[in-house]
C-alpha cells in the first residue's frame, strides 16, 4: 500500500477514477439507446437530487477552517446529515416524476448514497487522506464496469437493471468509506464536548443556506438539460446525450481536483490562479473525447450523433474548467454569498435556454444551451474573483 501511494499522486489516482467511470459509460453503450437512456435518468435524478437535498454538506464542510469540527461536535454534524438524507431521497423522487423516465426507489436510495460518500469524502479530504478518497472512487469504477461487463456477457440488456448494480455500487462505496471516516475518528481520541454556541451554528446554518443556493443553481445549470431532454425527446436521445456529456466530463478531471485542493487549503496565501493550467490540460482530453464520439458513431448506428452533441459541448468545457478552479478560489476569498450570486445568474441563463431550445431542438439545444451556461459562469466568475480580496478568507469561519 505505502509503495503504491509512493508511485500513484493523489491526482493521477483521481484520474484513474474518472477513467474508470468513463469506461463504464463506454461499456453502457453496449445498451441499446432507449435502455441507455433509462439507466441515464436514474443517474442523473440520483445526482441532482443529492445536490439539490444534501444542503451542499460536502462543499461546506471542505470550506470551514481549520478546528471547526471540534468546536462543533461530531453530532451536528450528523444532524446536518440525517436532514439532508430526507430531503435527498424527496428531490431525486420529484425529478424522476419530471423527467417522465427511470425508477423512484433506484433514483431515492442511490441519491442517498452519494449523499453519504460525499459527505465521508469530504471529512477525509479534510484530513488530507486524498490517496485513500480517490482510491474508493477508483475502486467504485473497477466493480461497475466488471458488473457492466458480466451482464453484457449475460446479455441482459436491461436498463433497469444496469440502474440496480449501479445502486449496489454506490452504497457499498459510501458504505465502506463511513467505515474508514469514523475509524479515523476513533483514532484522534474521544470527542470532546463542543464549544460552539447558539451565534456560531446559526452562523453555519446561513453560510449552509448561501452556500447550497449557490451549488443548487449550479447543479441545475450542469443536469436540469437532461431531466427536460427525458421530458421532451424521450429515453433514446437522452442515452446519447448523456454519453457526450459524461465523455466531455472526464476532460474536466484536473480542475476537479484542483478546485478541492484550492479549498483544503488552510493558507489562503498559497491559493493562484490556475485557470490557463487547466484549460491546457482538458483541451487534448476533451478533443479526444470528441474523436471518441465519433468513431463509437461509426460503430454504433445508436449513437451516431454524439459526437455532434461532444463537439457543441466542447467549448463550454473548456470555459467551466476554469472557472471551477475560479469558483473554488472566490469561495476561500469572498466566501459562499460571492458564488452563489455568480451561480444564479448563471442558472437564470440556462434555464431559460434550456426552455427555449430543448423542446424545439431536443439534445441539439440542451448541448448548445449548456454551452453557453458554462461561459457565462466561467466569465461571472472571473469577474467576481477580480473584485475579490483575500483579506475576507477569515470572515467563512
Amino acid at each position: 500500500m505505502d509503495l503504491a501511494r509512493r508511485l500513484v499522486s493523489p491526482e493521477r489516482l483521481y484520474l484513474v477514477a474518472l477513467g474508470l467511470t468513463g469506461l463504464a459509460a463506454l461499456v453502457s453503450v453496449t445498451l441499446p439507446a432507449a435502455e441507455r437512456g433509462e439507466l441515464a435518468a436514474n443517474m442523473v435524478s440520483a445526482t441532482v437530487g443529492a445536490a439539490l437535498g444534501g444542503l451542499s454538506v460536502d462543499t461546506f464542510l471542505l470550506s470551514r477552517p481549520a478546528g471547526w469540527i471540534m468546536s462543533r461536535g461530531r453530532g451536528w454534524i450528523a444532524g446536518i446529515l440525517a436532514v439532508s438524507l430526507g430531503l435527498t431521497a424527496l428531490a431525486a423522487a420529484v425529478l424522476t416524476t419530471a423527467a417522465g423516465l427511470g425508477s423512484h426507489p433506484v433514483a431515492m436510495a442511490a441519491g442517498c448514497a452519494l449523499t453519504v460518500f460525499n459527505t465521508a469524502a469530504s471529512l477525509g479530504l479534510r484530513l488530507r487522506r486524498f490517496w485513500f478518497v480517490y482510491a474508493m472512487r477508483a475502486l467504485g469504477g473497477a466493480v461497475l464496469v466488471a458488473g457492466y461487463g458480466l451482464l453484457w456477457l449475460g446479455r441482459r440488456l436491461d436498463g433497469g437493471l444496469w440502474s440496480e448494480l449501479w445502486l449496489g455500487v454506490q452504497v457499498g462505496t459510501a458504505a465502506v468509506l463511513s467505515l474508514a471516516v469514523l475509524a479515523w475518528a476513533r483514532r484522534s481520541g474521544p470527542a470532546t464536548a463542543a464549544t460552539a454556541g447558539r451565534p456560531e451554528y446559526r452562523a453555519d446554518l446561513l453560510a449552509v443556506g448561501r452556500l447550497h443556493v449557490g451549488v443548487c443553481a449550479q447543479m441545475l445549470t450542469y443536469r436540469l438539460g437532461q431531466v427536460l431532454v427525458a421530458r421532451f425527446a424521450g429515453a433514446g436521445p437522452l442515452g446519447v446525450f448523456a454519453l457526450a456529456v459524461a465523455a466531455l466530463e472526464f476532460a474536466q478531471s484536473g480542475a476537479v481536483v484542483r478546485a478541492q485542493r484550492i479549498l483544503a487549503e488552510r493558507d489562503p496565501a498559497a491559493v493562484g490562479d490556475h485557470g490557463r493550467e487547466v484549460v491546457k490540460g482538458a483541451f487534448p482530453i476533451a478533443a479526444l473525447a470528441v474523436v471518441g464520439l465519433a468513431v463509437l458513431g461509426v460503430l454504433s448506428p445508436d449513437y451516431r450523433n454524439a459526437w455532434v452533441f461532444g463537439l457543441l459541448l466542447l467549448p463550454g468545457t473548456l470555459a467551466l474548467s476554469a472557472g471551477k478552479t475560479w469558483s473554488a478560489t472566490l469561495l476561500k476569498r469572498s466566501g459562499e454569498g460571492a458564488t452563489t450570486a455568480v451561480a444564479l445568474v448563471t442558472m437564470s441563463v440556462s434555464v431559460v435556454l434550456y426552455v427555449l431550445l430543448i423542446p424545439w431542438a431536443g439534445a441539439v439545444g440542451a448541448a448548445v444551451a449548456s454551452s453557453v451556461a458554462y461561459f457565462v459562469y466561467a466569465l461571472r466568475t472571473r469577474q467576481r474573483l477580480h473584485r475579490s480580496t483575500p483579506a475576507l478568507v477569515n470572515r467563512m469561519a
